[in-house]
């Protein structure tokens, strides 16, 4: 099959590491790059071998006249509904940058909308395709552990962004969370039944917005206790968090990234790490490739990770109310006025 050609909008930040994961991916040629800083575009040259790529400041135009098979955001949440569409409508597979959205209406409206196209829209979820998570997921799908019946998962760093992430209320909850709350369902293998959260903004916070928080969760009959800061002091943890599944027969951990398992007996052993052809946002590629090949949906399809998006919107309406959200109530509100936006 000849290679898959991409359009990337998007190179600020983050975005040059990306153009850098698809310029060297062998099944991809990197067709254009846009963004609406010629500065930015500028710079992004700069990390990219292929001198036949074009360069836009509008993405419309770039869709209009440059072929290609995916387009790749990496650009604010704020706008990932109208470039995903806009995509859609120009008959472009869409890989983007999670979360979904800004906010869970503009995610279901994606959602919806989405559904007349034949393209898919992938999340990068890349803390999935690491080996130490494959290794605790594979542990746990085993039955290594029996039965798990509570989780506590901590997540501890002091990050300075700045940009748009400081325009968040929510920003743990709404930015970094979503990456832990992905992991659960996909460790698990259910999905999450109720959510209460508390946050707040220590004195010291360098964000906007509260950086803290506190979240009980219910994954069918599994309790998950999260906490999370991104303005910590002391040791921080890895991006992962660091976490105990509790289970019948015992209990796995994964500590300063290490995954570990420690039985009923006592006895205590490190879990192998899983060998994957590729690691983190290189098999997020990897999978969209695979996907488009195979002709399926890839296993972050909008369709599935608008129920990991659905945790942090919950989490949201928690935090508002000040009680506990039902998630069968929460996605069933969402869905009926999907309903009435559609008439």
């Amino acid at each position: 099959m000849k290679k898959l050609r991409a359009i990337q909008v998007g190179t600020g930040g983050f975005g040059t590491s990306w153009l850098e994961i698809l310029d060297n991916y062998e099944d991809i040629e990197l067709a254009a790059v846009v963004d609406v800083n010629p500065e930015n575009l500028e710079n992004a040259k700069g990390f990219i071998k292929n001198n036949k790529v074009e360069y836009f400041t509008d993405h419309l135009e770039a869709f209009s006249m440059v072929g290609a098979d995916i387009a790749v955001i990496i650009t604010p949440p704020q706008t990932h509904k109208r470039l995903a569409l806009d995509a859609l409508e120009h008959e472009l597979n869409v890989f983007m940058e999670k979360p979904i959205a800004h906010t869970f209406e503009d995610a279901m409206e994606l959602l919806e909308k989405s559904k007349q196209y034949q393209k898919f829209v992938m999340i990068s979820q890349n803390y999935r395709w690491r080996p130490e998570i494959e290794a605790v997921r594979k542990a746990v799908e085993e039955g290594l552990i029996g039965k798990i019946e509570y989780v506590e998962w901590d997540f501890r760093r002091a990050t300075k962004f700045g940009g748009w992430r400081d325009q968040y209320s929510e920003i743990l909850i709404e930015d970094m969370s979503i990456h832990h709350f992905d992991l659960m369902r996909h460790i698990l293998g259910v999905e999450s039944t109720s959510i209460f959260a508390k946050s707040m903004k220590p004195s010291w916070s360098w964000f906007n917005g509260n950086s803290t928080a506190s979240v009980i969760m219910k994954f069918e009959d599994v309790l998950v206790n999260y906490f999370g800061s991104w303005v910590t002091r002391g040791k921080e943890t890895p991006w992962n968090g660091e976490f105990k599944l509790i289970g019948e027969k015992g209990v796995i951990e994964l500590i300063d990234d290490k995954p570990s398992a420690t039985l009923e007996d006592g006895s205590s052993f490190g879990l192998g790490l899983v060998e994957l052809e590729y690691e983190d946002r290189e098999y997020s590629i990897f999978e969209m490739v695979n996907a488009i090949k195979e002709g399926r949906k890839p296993v972050t399809d909008l369709v599935d990770n608008i129920n990991s998006f659905a945790i942090v919107g919950a989490a949201l309406e928690s935090i508002k109310q000040s009680k506990e959200i039902d998630m069968h109530n929460f996605l069933n509100k969402y869905e009926k006025e999907m309903e009435i936006y559609e008439k």
